[in-house]
């Protein structure tokens, strides 16, 4: 059925828009080679070498850095068509590849066959050496398999085939990187898929949300180091060493441009990307030479070219003759009528697949996401799948699930613009603004959303809403005759109830959040006193989770405790006999209601920042403030609504209503930090 000529308008605009983002994000975003900050470091760096050691003068070096004879030299034309053809052709491409969570969900999984269950290590060691661990071991992992597949491309014929029209560059300038047949274009971005897949499984296995990824402007901070100390050098005429010493470490400029030359005695060498360390151990490794000259190119017999054929096509055909050559020699014993219609077959296949290629960025491409969402949640599936039935009933849209209790923050910001995801839903403000810090969440314009949620209860900026509330309450035991003494959370740091308190650790979110949101109300000081004072006061060690508390009311290690509200609910209604024993020895109390109210936290979520599917994102979040879902929340997790105009479910109206602290939830992430320190402090 034909489309209507209003749908392919739109379709086209949208694909041409997406196709200038992406061009222009080369240029503006610090993870990509050509980031403007790098260029302008290397043009810096090439004007400082050619004044002090060319010994140029600085109009003198810019006619020489910018020689006209270089930049528009028929094989820089060439580079710039390559650039311009290769986006449109991977943008294409890369969404039908594999992906990275793809890999990193069937990992994860693997490991807990492997080790039977999770592995936490070091769970002593500080936040930031297991962040710099992780940066360290990402970047060894990527240059080491960049190396290893750069060496392939060389010594296997078959793959020569398409690297060599990166090698048919006669001229280098920084664009060169995207002189690239997309054959190897799909073999590296398969790497970088691999790579980045097994190092984040595997840290968060190992170290959960410890193994945070340290960035500058984004980028993996070693690699940020290593563009703009002039890694855009390499592919120009501006010849710089590090000397023969660090050339055995690091890759220098002079060391990638004796990998483009010509000569013989160069062919074969120096395939590192950063360190030369691989070459080193491989054997080889060249260091430069002063009295060398270079002239870029392959020497291979044929005449340089640099029409689109000869980059693009000519690859194909030749790979395929190389496959037929092995069978001539008798590789594979065939006959020849065999060979030769296989030749055609095989030739055949390479025009499809050059026309797959172009036609994978056609109007049906974009229309894959369509009806389609992608979901990160940290919510339990169990706690979820509620939501999605009711969504997929109301509305038809196919919802792809992915939960993970830890990690998917490292995952989202390692797999950056390749990410599926679409909206990420999770538990605790400051969980939330993990998120927000690493700029992974998308501002989002939606009056329901903003006519739903209270200002107090979405982020200034619009980039993460609350969901659902949950009340920080106190429990009591029924035998404690005194409890009705306690109105406030200050109360429990009263002397009289030593050795009558139990509680979780103080560093989880769950306390760390209270005491933020105490330290709003009352300051540092007093926050700090009131902890002192609740540790003071502990019958046991701060151990096990919220439910653990209510256990040790029944069992008679305490009378008092600090819990979430929904596990009174999860307790009173569980299907262990035990369990409905302990609610049932406790009653609720809902502190503060004579001054600033019951603190709350929160469930959320937020539009991921490189969404292919925002307008049905938003429309999920905005699903989830409607009364259907709200009450949802209620019923599911005895959780309280967000929206105003909705009421708590009967059974949360009957453990009592109460006023709730209004203090804007962005300022408990806000306070965190200073919240730990005393936590840290008192020893909770």
């Amino acid at each position: 059925m034909a489309c209507h000529p209003i749908f392919i308008t739109k379709v086209m605009e949208h694909l041409i828009s997406d196709y200038l983002a992406l061009l222009c994000d080369s240029f503006l975003n610090a993870q990509k080679r050509v980031f403007w900050g790098y260029l302008a470091a290397a043009l810096f760096l090439a004007l400082i070498f050619q004044s002090l050691y060319a010994k140029s003068p600085i109009r003198h070096s810019f006619s020489y850095i910018f020689s006209l004879d270089i930049w528009f030299s028929a094989s820089a034309r060439a580079d710039y068509k390559m650039l311009l053809i290769n986006q449109a052709i991977m943008m294409g491409i890369v969404p039908k590849l594999v992906t990275q969570l793809a890999v990193a969900t069937v990992l994860f999984e693997a490991m807990h066959l492997w080790f039977n269950g999770r592995i936490l290590l070091w769970t002593e060691a500080p936040g930031w050496f297991i962040a710099a661990f992780f940066t360290m071991s990402l970047f060894l992992m990527d240059d080491v398999t960049k190396y290893f597949v750069h060496r392939a491309l060389h010594r296997w014929p078959l793959l020569w085939h398409f690297h060599r029209v990166h090698h048919s560059a006669e001229t280098l300038t920084p664009l060169t990187v995207y002189r690239t047949h997309p054959i190897e274009g799909v073999i590296f971005a398969l790497r970088s898929v691999f790579v980045q897949a097994v190092m984040v499984t595997v840290f968060i296995y190992f170290f959960g949300d410890r193994a945070t990824l340290a960035t500058l402007l984004g980028a993996n901070a070693m690699l940020f180091v290593f563009n703009v100390t002039g890694s855009n050098l390499r592919h120009s005429h501006v010849r710089i060493s590090y000397g023969r010493f660090l050339e055995h470490i690091f890759i220098s400029p002079a060391q990638h441009q004796i990998h483009h030359s010509r000569h013989s005695r160069h062919h074969d060498m120096n395939f590192g990307a950063v360190l030369a360390v691989w070459d080193w151990i491989g054997g080889s490794l060249y260091c430069e030479q002063k009295e060398e000259t270079y002239i870029f190119g392959v020497d291979d017999g044929k005449a340089p070219r640099h029409d689109l054929t000869s980059l693009y096509w000519n690859p194909c055909l030749d790979a395929t003759g190389s496959v037929f050559s092995a069978f001539r020699k008798g590789i594979f014993k065939m006959k020849t009528v065999l060979v030769i219609k296989l030749r055609a077959v095989n030739r055949a296949a390479c025009l499809f697949t050059m026309l797959a290629i172009a036609a994978a960025a056609t109007p049906g491409h974009a229309q894959d996401k369509a009806g389609e969402l992608n979901i990160y949640s940290h919510r339990q599936p169990f706690l979820i799948n509620p939501f999605i039935d009711a969504y997929k009933e109301k509305t038809g849209t196919k919802v792809n699930i992915v939960f993970a209790s830890k990690g998917l923050a490292q995952r989202l910001q390692a797999e950056g613009k390749r990410s599926p995801a679409d909206l990420i839903l999770t538990v605790d403000i400051a969980r939330l603004n993990v998120y927000a810090d690493k700029n992974l969440l998308a501002p989002v314009q939606s009056q329901i959303l903003t006519d739903n949620i209270p200002p107090h209860l979405r982020d200034p900026g619009n980039k993460w809403f609350a969901l659902s509330k949950r009340a920080r309450i106190i429990v009591a035991a029924k035998r404690a005759k005194d409890g009705n003494l306690i109105k406030n959370y200050e109360d429990l740091s009263s002397p009289k109830w030593k050795d009558r308190v139990c509680a979780r650790p103080g560093s989880h979110v769950y306390n760390r959040a209270l005491i933020a949101s105490m330290i709003h109300s009352l300051g540092v000081r007093a926050a700090e006193d009131w902890a002192r004072g609740v540790v003071s006061n502990l019958a046991r060690r701060p151990q096990g989770n919220d439910r653990a508390q209510v256990k040790a009311i029944y069992e008679g290690v305490c009378d008092f405790a600090v819990i979430n509200n929904y596990y009174y609910g999860k307790l009173r209604y569980s299907k262990n006999p035990d369990q409905k024993k302990w609610a049932e020895s406790v009653y609720l109390i809902f502190p503060n209601q004579d001054n600033r109210g019951t603190h709350v936290n929160i469930s959320g979520g937020g539009v991921a920042r490189f969404s292919k599917n925002k307008s049905e994102a938003v429309r999920f979040l905005e699903f989830l403030t409607s009364e259907m879902a709200q009450k949802l929340y209620g019923s599911v997790n005895f959780e309280y609504p967000v929206n105003p105009n909705v009421a708590p479910t009967k059974e949360l109206v009957s453990w009592g209503m109460f006023k709730e602290d209004k203090m804007p939830i962005s300022r408990i992430s806000e306070l965190a930090s200073d919240a730990q320190k005393i936590i840290d402090r008192v020893g909770w």
